[in-house]
């Protein structure tokens, strides 16, 4: 499966703010580095040759934690101890650091799911909202009310295309696309099939949409990140001894991707 060209984000993107991708960062928990000696050796390397992020390496001698400028210093992988701070005979030295991934630490079918949830959390926060974020046309139906006023469901409303009521072209109508409203000269007749084609968005692109409404992007990437790890669609969950989780309706937006894109919610009225 391919993204559509409306989904807000890309997998890249997805895949960065799981972490999930090659250029993400992993993280290493408690490695053991080695072992001081009679000799007072100064130099380890670390295991794999891997070089940790700037900032991130935590080491430790006889679980104490040491201080890079007083300490140690570290050229690539490769820690070297200062005079004063060499590990005595049999003292244990551990780290704990991220690091940049080579590989893709997931497998192909990972990115398939990681699509589907880009292209459902696209769609909740554009139904949330009541908003198409890609522009894109847009064919909807409704059913006349022999009322003036016809009120599309997506906005901002770029163009309205074409009109027809019962199958029949409708020649002449006026419009506010501001706010989505479509106007028949008389009335829309009731009960009436009422097929509209317009075009809707921000943006020309997925580029210039983000460019425009990044909360959005935002309220798609926690979407996609609440549903990745909440797979099982649990609600809720109780630990002993440490509380409860509450995940919320697995099938709804989730409350903080809710609270990114509050304020492009259309008000109905």
């Amino acid at each position: 499966m391919a993204l559509s060209a409306t989904a807000l984000i890309d997998l890249t993107q997805a895949k960065n703010y799981l972490r999930v991708d090659t250029a993400s960062s992993l993280h290493v928990d408690a490695e053991y580095v080695g072992v001081g000696t009679e000799g007072g050796e100064d130099e380890f390397p670390l295991i794999g040759n891997k070089v940790p992020i700037s900032g991130s390496l935590k080491l430790y001698v006889e679980n104490v934690l040491q201080d890079e400028d007083t300490n140690f210093s570290i050229a690539s992988y490769t820690i070297t101890f200062k005079a004063g701070s060499v590990p005595g005979d049999g003292d244990i030295i551990t780290a704990s650091y991220d690091y940049t991934a080579t590989v893709d630490t997931f497998e192909s079918y990972d990115d398939l799911l990681i699509e589907d949830l880009i292209e459902a959390a696209t769609k909740k926060a554009e139904d949330y909202v009541g908003r198409a974020f890609v522009q894109r046309e847009i064919t909807e139906t409704h059913i006349g009310d022999n009322k003036q006023v016809l009120r599309l469901y997506k906005r901002p409303v770029v163009d309205v295309d074409t009109i027809t009521i019962g199958g029949e072209s409708l020649t002449s109508w006026s419009e506010r696309l501001s706010i989505g409203r479509v106007y028949h000269l008389v009335v829309w007749p009731e009960d009436y099939e009422i097929v509209v084609v317009y075009t809707a968005g921000y943006g020309a692109d997925r580029a210039a949409t983000q460019a425009l409404v990044p909360d959005a992007v935002t309220a798609v990437l926690i979407a996609v990140a609440t549903w990745y790890e909440n797979r099982l669609g649990v609600k809720s969950q109780n630990i002993s001894g440490v509380g409860s989780i509450d995940y919320g309706d697995p099938d709804d937006l989730p409350e903080a991707s809710k609270k990114k894109i509050g304020s492009l919610r259309v008000n109905v009225c």
